[in-house]
């Protein structure tokens, strides 16, 4: 039985392979005669796995530890790839320094937030054919005009 990793070796491991491999593996999808949603559902699985372990702490200190064995300070290229160490996900807590005048303005955006939200729901709902005055202004408005694309959605 191969194991996992020897699976995912055979897995483009390069950029230019990650290229060659997109444009095939779509190629294949739209010349494809058989039903193509189980391949979506793969793929989604897929994507899944692999976010799920790239997130997962324990393997993220496991590549640390090993990246740290490395003699240089700045960058390690595996693959053509380079690696460095960084700081991620850094934040602040502005909240706790007790700063009046942050508070205020945390207070005015989020207070304006709120209205911005009130008023979008105001104008998403303007009848699509009429428009409508507003009664502050006096100004004819209309319905924001909405984009969207249609896709298949996959709940694993």
């Amino acid at each position: 039985m191969e194991s996992i990793l020897s699976t995912i070796s055979v897995l483009p491991d390069n950029k230019d392979q990650v290229a060659l491999f997109t444009r095939t593996l779509k190629h294949e999808i739209l010349a494809n005669n058989k039903n193509p949603l189980p391949i979506l559902v793969q793929l989604k699985c897929i994507e899944k796995a692999v976010g799920d372990v790239l997130k997962d702490e324990e393997v993220d200190y496991h590549f640390l530890k090993e990246f740290l064995l490395y003699d240089q300070k700045e960058k390690v290229t595996i693959n053509g790839s380079e690696l460095r160490q960084s700081e991620v996900g850094v934040k602040y807590d502005y909240q706790a320094t007790g700063d009046p005048i942050w508070t205020d303005l945390d207070k005015q955006i989020n207070e304006l937030t709120e209205k911005r939200k009130a008023r979008e729901k105001f104008l998403q709902n303007i009848p699509y054919d009429k428009g409508t005055v507003d009664p502050e202004t006096g100004l004819f408005i209309t319905r924001p005009p909405k984009s969207s694309h249609t896709k298949v959605i996959v709940k694993l």
